[in-house]
């Protein structure tokens, strides 16, 4: 069976076989009308765009890689959907995969990602990694981190933890007169933990006579949440506010709290990320909210403007916001 080519489906159409191309690469200017049934024709005569022999053409992939360390956790899920969509809609493909914050994992998955080749990636730092290959790769293609910060060049999208930080501490004592802090939850060298903890320290010197007492580093997932909530719980120490490093670890906490002896109406819980699930968790999860979808959305919109070689957007530190809600002992709304 006669293979189909870009020219019959161009026929078919009634378009030039440029236009056509156009089409099915994602590119030029041509009215939606045409799009549609260039696309109809292809569907039709059953065409596949060979995009290896693409490649080979224009030195272009079509493909965008995300390196993140545990595509799991909700946020990152969220984060990829923002990027996929920006992606697909300059008609490029997302690759994703997990380093799962393994510095040699992510010096493999690196090297894939320049193998593949993909046209641009972002990445999320793993903690304690080494850069020299992608920074290798940054000298030829669009490399952003997200997330954390890089430790080199590399150009970095990333939330204002410090600012989210202090957000959170002023609502807990400003508000609820909270005075004893523990903040629960980041890994131990990550900077994300270290900026949010920063801020939450630069928010108490307002407020003489509370502090933050204590803190307990570990993994941003539901198991090392709950682990870090019975660690907590079994101590001896006095607290009456938990600052969380993210959403996750306030839903394990919440529920350790639920299976205590301690009254949770007496802990006020914030937690980081603004997930969707913190609104229908009981208690609804009071949250400093990034927007984990645009995060995503501006990393894929900075590759692809520096792959068109426009000016790309603006790195500044995204802005939080809190979403204030019961967990923290605000009322409920209805």
């Amino acid at each position: 069976m006669k293979r189909v080519t870009l020219q019959d489906v161009a026929e078919h159409a009634g378009v030039s076989r440029a236009a056509a191309s156009m089409v099915v690469r994602g590119t030029g200017r041509l009215s939606p009308e045409t799009r549609i049934r260039v696309r109809a024709s292809m569907e039709t005569l059953g065409y596949v765009y060979h995009r290896g022999a693409a490649t080979l053409r224009t030195n272009r992939s079509g493909l965008l890689g995300l390196l993140l360390t545990d595509v799991s956790n909700p946020f990152f899920s969220a984060m990829t959907l923002g990027f996929e969509e920006v992606a697909s809609e300059a008609g490029l493909m997302t690759m994703v995969t997990n380093t799962f914050d393994e510095p040699a994992r992510q010096q493999r998955l690196v090297r894939a990602m320049l193998e593949y080749p993909v046209d641009g990636f972002a990445y999320t730092p793993a903690v304690g990694g080494e850069e020299s290959l992608v920074l290798r790769a940054g000298t030829s293609l669009p490399v952003l981190a997200i997330t954390r910060r890089s430790m080199s060049e590399i150009p970095s999208l990333v939330p204002d933890d410090v600012q989210g930080g202090a957000l959170a501490a002023e609502h807990l004592v400003a508000v609820h007169g909270a005075r004893r802090l523990i903040y629960l939850g980041g890994p131990e060298k990550a900077g994300p933990r270290y900026d949010r903890m920063t801020g939450v320290e630069q928010a108490l010197k307002a407020h003489p006579g509370a502090e933050l007492i204590r803190q307990f580093p570990g993994e941003t997932s539901i198991r090392s949440g709950m682990t870090l909530a019975s660690q907590l719980l079994s101590s001896d120490i006095e607290f009456d506010a938990v600052v969380c490093h993210s959403d996750v670890i306030a839903f394990a906490l919440l529920h350790a709290l639920r299976q205590s002896d301690l009254d949770e109406r007496l802990i006020s819980v914030i937690g980081f990320d603004g997930l969707p699930e913190s609104q229908v968790f009981s208690p609804a999860v009071t949250s400093v909210a990034v927007g984990p979808e645009a995060l995503g959305g501006r990393a894929a919109a900075w590759i692809l403007a520096r792959l068109r070689g426009d000016r790309p957007p603006d790195l500044a530190p995204m802005t939080m916001h809190l979403e204030v809600r019961a967990s923290c002992g605000c009322p409920t709304t209805s």
